[in-house]
């Protein structure tokens, strides 16, 4: 019983390797924050482009099924455009929020069983790093910027969804990635990291 379980396993990890892939990726985020306490000053966040970008490890399972590790260095943040009221004064200005982040991903991917080209679809979680962050404020012709690294979570983990086509070797993909960790570091506020990925990439 015990040489059969063997063999079944070195089985299992030799058709594991064999349809194990290496990929390369790069693209953008279009990051933003959400949640109930997303507001700055009166005013909503709207999207910061970032870049997006890193290596995946695509291990095939069964019938189009396959787990997806990843490491992507992505830039996050947000952007406040408009007249904020702080103190009961009205000042019209532009504060941008830049977080860079190591994220590492783990994905279940399942591709529909099409000859060369075949779409797949994607979901699982994701733990980030923080690398550093910062706060830029620009109004009345002036600008300053403010290293806020130490006022946020050092870690910020995520749940990912997303949909994908594959051509060949030529991946394109997109994935929404909604934080689950809040933004500030020992804060009550409902703050999270929010984007929508888009990446293209070959696997080899």
């Amino acid at each position: 019983m015990k040489k059969i379980l063997l063999i079944s396993l070195v089985m299992l990890l030799a058709v594991s390797v064999s349809f194990s892939q290496f990929g390369i990726k790069a693209g953008i985020n279009l990051a933003t924050v959400s949640g109930a306490d997303k507001s700055l000053g009166g005013i909503d966040p709207t999207h910061k482009l970032g870049l997006a970008g890193g290596i995946s490890y695509r291990i095939g399972l069964i019938a189009g099924l396959a787990i997806q590790p990843e490491v992507m260095y992505i830039q996050k943040g947000a952007i406040y455009d408009g007249n904020m009221s702080i103190q009961g004064f009205s000042i019209s200005g532009k504060t941008t929020l830049s977080g860079n982040y190591i994220d590492i991903p783990v994905l279940v991917k399942f591709n529909l069983p099409i000859p060369v080209f075949s779409p797949y679809i994607e979901g699982g979680a994701s733990y980030g790093i923080l690398l550093s962050a910062k706060q830029k404020t620009e109004a009345g012709g002036q600008s300053e910027e403010t290293d806020i690294k130490d006022q946020l979570s050092k870690s910020d983990v995520s749940l990912i969804v997303g949909v994908g086509v594959e051509f060949l070797i030529l991946e394109i993909d997109a994935r929404m990635v909604l934080g689950q960790t809040k933004l500030g570091k020992n804060s009550d506020a409902k703050v999270f990291n929010n984007g929508i990925i888009f990446t293209a990439g070959l696997r080899f």
